[in-house]
């Protein structure tokens, strides 16, 4: 029965420390590097428009 309640324990701290050294190196692997996306170059552009609305809205926040 004592070596039977031994080998089971070997095994749990095997399988532990097996599943630490995999959880570490995913932690600590090298990040992806994104491919050559080229960058999207855009115009100027203006997403709102500055309104007596807007200046309201922003005042009262003050």
């Amino acid at each position: 029965m004592q070596q039977n309640e031994d080998s089971r324990r070997s095994f749990l701290k095997h399988v532990l420390a097996g599943s630490a050294i995999v959880a570490g190196t995913a932690l600590t692997g090298k990040q992806a590097k994104a491919r050559g996306q080229k960058e999207v170059k855009r115009p100027q552009e203006m997403l709102y428009r500055e309104t007596e609305d807007f200046k309201k809205y922003y005042e009262s926040l003050r």
